[in-house]
């Protein structure tokens, strides 16, 4: 069997975290498992199909800015062996399952949700010619007609599953995005599932809302054998928010300093689930950057994202971040439901006025099975173009997919460039940068941000 990420323009491939789980429950269950990634490999779309066309069993995750990519691959794949079984999942294949099957025939089931007891369940079945009829959490053909089974409930006990397969992965080709990223090769980490916050930029259709994580002990083994057996040199925590749980970032922290584990790392948070004694022993476990969700400076406009938090406990979370030593992203959106060139200003006067280390500006995407994909339809948008829904980038002349009565797509562009500028173009921030360098460490973050910012602004 072969697991296949598609191909996706960037500067810096991620490792497909669902991947390596999938594979790694496979091959706990005795499968042989491949996985082709080819956006960290740099494989157009042709090459994937020749490598994977002569498999049995083919899985492909599909992002919305890779279904088109992801589609064109199963297709290849079906012309050159008709007899192979496509499965698709992910969260857009989840979202529009039924969509998906209709109108691409090639594809033969769409794993939904979660997939680690599914696809066991189904490659099972597959081998064994059994009907897959009974298998929760998929959608699949059935003589023209397309069939949904019930949900799978989710996996409740983290701890359950096997480390990753990150022995099938390309490691040293894997880079976050600037200011990110101190030492290589790196590894992304997620340790919880679910959210229970109800942004309406944020899709949930595959983790939900319940919210699991795994155990401190646990996550401390699995950073203890990626330095280990691979090397890795850096951990950046990708959960929705890391310190949504503060006594288990407490527990973990405290395992981290019982075991010596001297490695640095990065996370992301909400500014109202961080204190100054939780952020001092974050600190001093390793963490030199968390990067928050914080959107606009207009609480009309953070009320309408439906984001729960305040201006205030804005400010207070930059500024008890900063004393605690650590450095800080914030993450900005322009043109979201109410915005105006008033509140676009407010919000990047806001940023300048914060104690913040780096600013990242984009405009708001409206991704599917979102609260704000529903009203991008109602305002009349039914062609869409997904490989322009990448957040941060504006690369395409089509970009951003969406615009407001009040900004249009060129308002938008400008907006974000001029955020750019006026935040990274000031004596007082530049100053603040120099003077604040006390390692080597410290200098590749301000380098790296220094890319970022050459790179927002050239598109």
């Amino acid at each position: 069997m072969i697991l296949i990420n598609p191909p996706l323009d960037t500067k810096y491939p991620q490792p497909p975290l669902g991947l390596a789980s999938l594979a790694a429950v496979l091959e706990r269950n005795g499968y042989n498992v491949e996985i082709l990634d080819a956006n960290a490999l740099q494989l157009s779309e042709k090459d994937v199909v020749k490598k994977a066309w002569s498999e049995d069993i083919i899985g492909i995750t599909a992002m919305t800015p890779t279904i088109n990519s992801a589609i064109r691959i199963a297709r290849g794949i079906k012309q050159n062996n008709p007899e192979s079984t496509i499965i698709f999942g992910g969260p857009h294949a989840t979202i529009l399952a039924e969509d998906i099957l209709n109108n691409v025939p090639e594809i033969d089931i769409i794993v939904r949700g979660e997939g680690e007891e599914t696809i066991v369940e189904l490659c099972n079945a597959l081998e064994n010619n059994n009907s897959i009829e009974n298998i929760c959490g998929i959608s699949y053909r059935d003589d023209n007609a397309i069939k949904n089974t019930p949900s799978r409930p989710h996996i409740m006990d983290l701890d359950s599953l096997p480390f990753l397969a990150y022995h099938l992965l390309p490691l040293g080709k894997y880079k976050l995005h600037p200011p990110h990223g101190r030492e290589y090769p790196f590894m992304a980490m997620l340790t919880s599932r679910g959210c229970p916050f109800k942004c309406i930029f944020c899709s949930k259709s595959v983790f939900g809302s319940t919210y699991r994580g795994q155990s401190p002990e646990r996550i401390v083994d699995e950073i203890v054998y990626l330095k280990e057996r691979f090397g890795i040199k850096e951990i950046a925590f990708y959960d929705d928010v890391l310190t949504l749980k503060q006594k288990r970032v407490m527990r973990l922290v405290k395992e981290f300093e019982e075991r010596n584990l001297d490695i640095p790392w990065t996370c992301e948070a909400r500014v109202n689930l961080v204190t100054e004694e939780l952020l001092r022993a974050m600190k001093k476990a390793g963490c030199y950057m968390i990067a928050y969700g914080i959107e606009s400076g207009n609480q009309m406009i953070l009320n309408n994202l439906r984001k729960n938090i305040t201006i205030e406990q804005i400010k207070s979370a930059i500024v008890a971040t900063y004393k605690a030593g650590i450095q800080s992203v914030g993450y900005f959106m322009f043109g979201s439901p109410g915005e105006t060139p008033e509140t676009i200003r407010q919000t990047i006067d806001f940023a300048r006025s914060l104690e913040l280390d780096f600013a990242q500006f984009s405009v708001t995407i409206p991704f599917p099975g979102t609260d704000l994909y529903d009203l991008y339809l109602d305002s009349g948008n039914k062609n869409t173009k997904w490989d322009d829904f990448i957040y941060a980038s504006l690369k395409s002349s089509s970009a951003p997919v969406f615009e407001t009565e009040s900004l249009s797509k060129e308002d938008l562009r400008e907006w974000n460039s001029k955020a750019y500028k006026e935040f990274y173009f000031r004596l007082s921030y530049i100053w603040r940068r120099f003077i604040g360098m006390r390692s080597i460490g410290d200098l590749k973050t301000n380098i790296k941000g220094f890319l970022m910012f050459l790179d927002m602004v050239a598109h």
